[in-house]
């Protein structure tokens, strides 16, 4: 089983096995340190995905701001229409949950 689950000799296995054998007995026992330790592995994980998240969304807004720069320094466009574009956005986004191919928009315009 060393092998198996890549640990990196048999004392890193044994003293996982033994970890583990401590926290299930605790929690069979409803021991409240285990559900302290548990909650803080649990915030630390969730602490740690929303940094992810945050980044990617902030690399995804610069990239929208360039989009929107260069589409406004090319074209002129009415309020009116953008406000008309910002609600047709709004429902293509929770129609298709974030998953727009940008060729099939342009193919919907240059077809219509």
């Amino acid at each position: 089983m060393v092998k198996q689950f890549h640990f990196k000799s048999r004392n890193e296995f044994f003293a996982e096995a033994v970890e583990n054998y401590i926290a299930d007995y605790l929690l069979r026992s409803n021991e409240p340190a285990v559900s302290e330790k548990l909650g803080q592995a649990i915030a630390k994980y969730s602490e740690d995905n929303a940094k992810a998240i945050s980044k990617g969304l902030f690399r995804y807004a610069v990239q929208l701001e360039m989009v929107v720069r260069i589409l406004a320094m090319n074209h002129m466009v009415e309020k009116e229409w953008v406000e008309e574009m910002r609600h047709e956005a709004i429902n293509n986004v929770r129609r298709t949950r974030g998953h727009i191919n940008f060729e099939e928009i342009l193919d919907g315009y240059y077809n219509d």
